[in-house]
């Protein structure tokens, strides 16, 4: 399995503020960067878009997606989320208002994209991978993913404040290479990340006690204006494997 960091919310370029994983070439976990970091034929060979949620961060890119493949794919791109995720793509996003509505363009048996509701807990199987949403602690319906082959895996909580559930998938998994989760504020403004439902690198230490796997973890998420502030703060938590999600970085499991 080849993983790529298009987009992690934290660095300095305008790309890294935006969320976006790629597996294999062909399927993608969240679209904050997809048409910042990826080329036309990159993207043309993108299959599947399994979306955390609705924020913007995390789909910004899809609409522009959606226009660059256009003519260059022969299948519809499956879009898979929560049902209130795809809601709010439907009514606030490819609504014709804000953007034209692909999964019905160039015609409804033959869209660009085609919505696919997820269940949380069920596994889905897509070239090659089994891919399972998992429920985090969000301010609106979010999922986690745990994304596995026949050797290898890694799970990505998305946004989340304190929850259980995907330290529980994590523990039990066959195969687990990396954990990526996030730290959005600094301790100073807890009161922030508790409104907002994120962690601080202080609630991310209580949650990472939960992890019972001597695993890589991978912090992603990081507000840009406080880096400065939160990087010593992670360093201090004195976790050795904990590392910041960079830019660019590629993982071979």
């Amino acid at each position: 399995m080849i993983l790529r960091v298009l987009g992690c919310s934290g660095g300095e370029a305008e790309g890294d503020r935006l969320t976006g994983l790629l597996v294999n070439g062909t399927v993608a976990l969240d679209a904050g960067s997809l048409t910042l970091a990826l080329t036309i034929a990159e993207q043309v060979a993108i299959r599947h878009i399994f979306l955390s949620h609705s924020h913007l961060d995390h789909i910004c890119t899809l609409p522009f997606y959606t226009k660059n493949v256009f003519g260059h794919v022969h299948a519809p791109v499956e879009i898979h989320a929560l049902p209130e995720t795809l809601d709010a793509l439907r009514r606030h996003l490819f609504n014709d208002e804000i953007w034209p509505d692909f999964s019905v363009i160039p015609s409804p048996d033959a869209p660009i994209i085609r919505y696919s509701e997820v269940e949380p807990g069920h596994t889905y199987e897509v070239e090659g991978l089994r891919i399972t949403p998992i429920p985090v602690n969000h301010l609106v319906p979010t999922v986690g993913y745990l994304v596995e082959d026949e050797r290898s895996g890694f799970l990505f909580t998305s946004d989340t404040a304190e929850t259980d559930a995907v330290y529980e998938a994590a523990n039990g998994a066959k195969h687990l290479d990396l954990f990526i989760t996030e730290a959005s504020f600094p301790n100073e403004q807890a009161w922030l990340a508790e409104v907002s439902k994120h962690l601080t690198p202080a609630k991310l230490a209580q949650e990472l006690k939960k992890l019972k796997r001597a695993v890589p973890v991978a912090v992603y998420h990081l507000t840009p204006g406080d880096k400065p502030v939160m990087l010593p703060q992670i360093e201090a938590l004195g976790h050795p494997r904990l590392s910041l999600l960079e830019q660019d970085a590629i993982f071979e499991f």
